[in-house]
């Protein structure tokens, strides 16, 4: 994990998952249960509260390690903005937090 890990703080952000797929190391030409294992490990890292749900911060920190991959700075009004669109898209039943079948049916995982 140590050679993946770019920033050093032992774990995966998703600029470091984004380097894994590109190089075919994540999902590319994964079956479907190893995508399924990578999704939940992916969710477990940003449900740090363990409700099976993202949430408030949970949120901000997906947003902000997705977003960085294309975008590095992200001012604090941008974030605001992509916060809202991931709800938008990712949040079915309204409730201000991703569900993990919700973040799973956006992304394209079964579960």
């Amino acid at each position: 994990m140590q050679m993946f890990d770019k920033n050093g703080d032992g774990r995966l952000d998703l600029s470091d998952l984004a380097r894994l797929e590109g190089a075919g190391l994540l999902w590319g030409g994964s079956s479907v249960e190893e995508r399924r294992r990578d999704f939940e490990k992916i969710f477990v890292h940003y449900d740090v509260s363990g409700t099976g749900e993202l949430e408030g911060p949970e949120v901000d920190g997906f947003v902000k390690d997705m977003m960085e991959l294309v975008k590095p700075s992200l001012s604090g009004l941008e974030l605001d903005v992509f916060r809202k669109l991931l709800l938008n898209h990712c949040d079915l039943n309204n409730d201000g937090k991703i569900q993990k079948n919700e973040l799973a049916l956006c992304l394209g995982i079964k579960l």
